[in-house]
């Protein structure tokens, strides 16, 4: 008597389920589908960058030559707290960058009151900025003269507005000039993580039941004995019994029959298999797995500035100058500038390095050097400490014939 024979006749109703689960005819996992977004190791992929991007602190400049003035100005109050109402900046920061993960664009409506001096010159004075998350996005030219970009929202709304008077982020560009995405017509490309998740779906999804199903079917007792299905199903359920009350695994019985173990043992899943699949994501993000988990050194974290947060930080800089100042502010070095402390993000051992370098420059003053190390600033500690070892390379030559006792040209 065949397993499957025997299974149909001692569990009437049931065996074609049982047959189906043997001969592997029933697909035993669920389809991921399409969506990347409903799986955590996106999301914290995502996660990750977005929450480093909330530490950004923005401000409006004046930028002569390589001097630098931070502006007093509506832009860099703004930023401080809160850019909208809803809002604060972190939080801002946070949003922009998972809807430009996410749906690959990201925009950002400045609103703003213009203001007419006295002479007639016109000036912008920006009182929120809100990102948006429309449904759909479409990009043209109105009468061949103005960029124009219409916003259809989950509401119902429509609005059309000048591309210039919005701040626009793309991620993943391909060929399209206009838009971000991931392929050459500014659509999502998902197909490979599909894939990948879709493993990593299986392996979660395979464990626990081939776990269960290793605890739960041990084996087939087949009767031998001439007996009408009522007999048999008797004979089914003092067996049963019989392995039900035994507590040392060994059963004895006086029926006529075979019993034919069945082994089913969880799969191993090699530890190679996992890490790759998960760095097909990791590295779609810029993300690495050290990064991930909290643990990582100065060297990483620099690595993950570089393909994880600088490409973001260089996208708003110049959209928000580009949208926000007019050329004749930009010609006289209005700018936006992103400020990421990477100093924070240093091992101790190489604070120790920068702060020794710090004092004999003077690059820094001491109450920066007490904030490296999360020591509370003090008073007079806003002053600067250079090692006289070092002077002014202009004076190098004065300095060394005023040593030798010559005279200098210009004296003669």
């Amino acid at each position: 008597m065949s397993v499957l024979t025997y299974l149909k006749s001692v569990f009437p109703g049931k065996a074609s389920k049982y047959q189906r689960w043997l001969s592997d005819s029933t697909p035993i996992f669920s389809s991921f589908g399409n969506n990347i977004y409903l799986s955590d190791y996106v999301n914290n992929a995502i996660d990750r960058v977005a929450s480093e991007i909330s530490k950004i602190e923005f401000k409006s400049i004046v930028q002569n030559g390589d001097s630098l003035a931070v502006q007093n100005d509506d832009i860099t109050r703004l930023f401080r707290f809160k850019p909208n109402p809803l809002q604060t900046a972190s939080d801002f920061f946070a949003n922009i960058e998972w809807l430009r993960r996410k749906n690959r664009n990201a925009f950002i409506y400045p609103q703003y009151e213009l203001i007419t001096m006295p002479d007639g010159r016109q000036f912008k004075r920006f009182t929120a900025f809100y990102p948006l998350n429309p449904a759909s996005v479409y990009i043209g030219v109105s009468d061949g003269i103005v960029w124009e970009i219409k916003f259809d929202f989950e509401d119902g709304s429509s609005y059309t507005l000048p591309y210039s008077e919005l701040i626009h982020l793309k991620w993943r560009r391909g060929v399209n000039t206009v838009i971000g995405g991931g392929d050459d017509r500014g659509l999502a490309n998902d197909y490979d993580v599909v894939r990948v998740l879709d493993s990593l779906d299986k392996a979660i999804q395979g464990l626990p039941k081939s776990i269960e199903a290793s605890l739960q079917v041990k084996g087939v007792f087949a009767a031998t004995t001439l007996a009408d299905a009522d007999k048999l199903r008797k004979i089914r359920d003092e067996f049963e019994e019989h392995i039900a009350t035994s507590k040392s695994g060994m059963v004895a019985v006086d029926l006529a029959g075979t019993f034919t173990p069945m082994r089913i043992t969880p799969p191993e899943i090699p530890e190679a298999a996992m890490k790759f699949l998960k760095a097909v994501i990791q590295e779609r993000y810029g993300v690495s797995a050290a990064i991930l988990s909290g643990d990582y050194s100065g060297d990483q974290h620099s690595a993950f500035y570089q393909t994880a947060l600088e490409d973001f930080i260089i996208q708003f800089e110049q959209a928000f100058t580009a949208c926000c100042f007019s050329p004749r502010e930009q010609d006289i070095g209005h700018r936006g500038k992103c400020y990421y402390n990477k100093v924070a993000y240093m091992a101790t051992k190489d604070k120790l390095e920068l702060s020794n370098l710090a004092k004999e420059t003077g690059i820094m003053t001491l109450n920066q050097i007490n904030e490296m190390f999360g020591v509370p600033p003090f008073e007079n500690g806003n002053r600067r400490i250079q090692s006289l070892n070092y002077m002014n390379i202009d004076e190098i030559d004065q300095y060394q014939k005023g040593k030798a006792g010559v005279a200098d040209d210009t004296e003669e």
